[in-house]
């Protein structure tokens, strides 16, 4: 290799520091932080049940009894936690290291990205920082696989534009090609659902645009390249809907799709809280769920106005240029017109009520300032009718207008070279977080974690024996079961997750079905006896912990409960008090054993 393709030293540096940098923003350092606990916990729990079988087990068996659970989304990301767990490290630290693998191989495919595109190694990697600095990736850390799936389109996108971008007639695309397109297909419909769809839609753009600006290659499009792309994606979603057990999923409403629709006002003004620099200098606005539709991801995340202006700027200087541009400047708009939803909003608020009950988080459409024309394809389109969080297009448009970035930079002169970097640190810059603040709530996340293993597993390890089926009452959506069942060594009928709930629910026996959902009650403790007495189950659990909030807030779960400082434990009083009359009641029970603990209540058959 000739010393133009070495790297020096200098070159390596400022690699390492840019990558170190990427995972500190992502929070994703093992063995120091977690950028989130519950979708950790989560994740985790898959990944958990998963070394209870062989290597190759992806169906979770500890939870969601008696079918089988196949992870919603995310099985890219949970089957390799399973391995590192495997080799001892603790679910935390596995958890992290996941994230900071496919981060680094999200980093670098921005970064083969820019290469691809005539950059110089230290401006693609600069580049690929800008990419990975991007709020929409970030602060959807709390989504877990989604926000790894955001940040992966670089990825999918390398090898889009190594199948696509063939230099001429002669050069049809190699075996290599085809696989790894074929590949970063499968991760991505295994990564998360909304990314693979705008993968989907992104590449299929760019290869039309592709087939219809190089006539000379119409051949090799049609022969092999079109062909190629569309039997990966019908061969991943094929694997995937075999995976699940379903092609379908539940649709919903329309304006819920109105309702998490990005708002223009989003786009260009930050959310107060969320950005460092636009906090400091003072033009964020405060925004809460009282004022605005969707929730709070809708208008934290989404943030985009510089991006958006460099890439508008940088697709009209590449426009003659380069005819790709104008192919990636079609999606950048085709993304945008999808992450609307079905109605346009500009800092569109809620009114206080409406017929006496307060909004929540769909949209009527007649409080939008104008329809978008899209519903119907919210309403009808296969995949697009699963894309109700609209605003998540945001993610494809920000790619979109960053590679038209990538695009222009090197065709530029050394005055505009350096305009462009002064640019993109200013991207950067603006996109950050409070660090420290960041830093801080990171590694209290991971010593939640730490505390989760030490303090409540061993609990529920005293109380309930190896492989014991366990009922936890009520059940609902009951997210930190998914950890605590193949943690603790029991199997539950209980389990976390919308989709898999449903799944669970149609082969759980009547009394199951009959202790649950909503506050607890005598019918469903009544329920959970039958249970004992006809063997379906050999414990009922009564917790204290909130089942899917304390896995996010360990251990208080709703964030109004206040801790005190010497107890952590006394912000559950509250649920504590509202079990009381069921474990008192239980006690007087002549055929049944109570066993109370900080964190839960246990209830057995007396033995004979």
């Amino acid at each position: 290799m000739t010393s133009l393709y070495r790297w020096t030293a200098g070159e390596i540096i400022f690699a390492v520091a840019s990558l170190v940098f990427v995972l500190f923003l992502q929070g994703a350092i093992p063995f120091l932080m977690i950028p989130t606990l519950g979708q950790a916990v989560w994740t985790t729990g898959f990944a958990q049940s998963f070394t209870h079988g062989s290597l190759f087990t992806i169906y979770a068996h500890d939870f969601g009894i008696p079918k089988p659970t196949a992870i919603a989304f995310g099985l890219a990301g949970a089957w390799p936690v399973s391995v590192l767990l495997r080799l001892g490290m603790c679910a935390a630290d596995a958890y992290a290291t996941m994230l900071m693998l496919w981060l680094i191989v999200a980093f670098f495919s921005a970064y083969a990205i820019a290469r691809k595109f005539a950059n110089t190694r230290y401006f693609s990697l600069v580049g690929a920082v800008v990419w990975m600095s991007m709020p929409i990736i970030w602060n959807h850390s709390g989504y877990s696989m989604l926000s790894l799936g955001m940040s992966l389109l670089a990825l999918y996108f390398f090898a889009a534009i190594k199948l696509f971008l063939i230099e001429s007639e002669l050069s049809k695309p190699s075996s290599l090609t085809i696989i790894f397109y074929f590949m970063a297909t499968l991760i991505s419909v295994f990564m998360d659902g909304y990314t693979f769809m705008m993968f989907f839609a992104g590449s299929t753009i760019l290869c039309i645009f592709a087939m219809k600006t190089r006539v000379e290659l119409l051949q090799m499009f049609k022969r092999t390249i079109f062909p190629v792309h569309i039997a990966s994606f019908i061969f991943a979603y094929g694997l995937y809907s075999i995976f699940i057990g379903r092609a379908h999923f539940t649709k919903s409403p329309i304006d819920i799709f109105r309702g998490f629709g990005v708002d223009l006002s989003f786009l260009a003004i930050p959310t107060q809280g969320v950005h460092w620099w636009a906090d400091l200098l003072g033009f964020s606005v405060a925004r809460s769920g009282d004022m605005y539709f969707g929730d709070g991801s809708a208008w934290i995340t989404t943030f985009s106005l510089p991006i958006i202006l460099a890439g508008l700027c940088a697709w009209w200087l590449t426009r003659k240029k380069l005819k790709i541009a104008t192919g990636v400047f079609i999606i950048a708009l085709f993304a945008f017109y999808m992450s609307l939803g079905p109605s346009l909003k500009i800092n569109s608020v809620k009114p206080a009520y409406t017929q006496g009950e307060k909004l929540g988080a769909a949209m009527p459409a007649d409080l939008a300032v104008m329809p978008t024309g899209n519903a119907w394809m919210s309403k009808a389109l296969p995949g697009f009718n699963n894309m109700r969080s609209a605003y998540r297009w945001t993610t494809l448009d920000v790619f979109a207008f960053w590679l038209l970035v990538m695009i222009a930079v090197p065709r530029t002169n050394k005055i505009g070279k350096v305009v462009w970097c002064l640019i993109l640190w200013s991207v950067i810059l603006l996109n950050l977080p409070n660090l420290p603040q960041k830093f801080t709530l990171d590694v209290v996340l991971r010593n939640n974690f730490l505390n989760i293993d030490s303090a409540l597993i061993p609990m529920l390890q005293q109380q309930i024996n190896k492989g014991e089926v366990v009922a936890f009452l009520p059940w609902n959506n009951d997210f930190f079961v998914n950890y605590l069942a193949p943690k603790a060594g029991f199997r539950s009928f209980n389990i976390g997750g919308d989709k898999d709930l449903i799944d669970a629910k149609k082969q759980w026996p009547e009394e199951m079905l009959a202790a649950g959902p909503g506050p607890l009650d005598e019918a469903k403790v009544l329920a959970g006896i039958k249970m004992l007495e006809a063997g379906t189950a050999n414990v009922l659990v009564l917790p204290y912990i909130d089942l899917l909030w304390s896995a996010h807030n360990w251990p208080c779960g709703a964030e109004k409960m206040v801790r005190v400082p010497g107890d952590e434990y006394a912000c559950l009083a509250q649920r504590k008090a509202e079990v009381a009359p069921f474990v008192k009641m239980l006690k007087a029970m002549p055929n049944v054993v109570v066993t109370e603990s900080t964190l839960f209540a246990t209830v057995r058959l007396v033995q004979p």
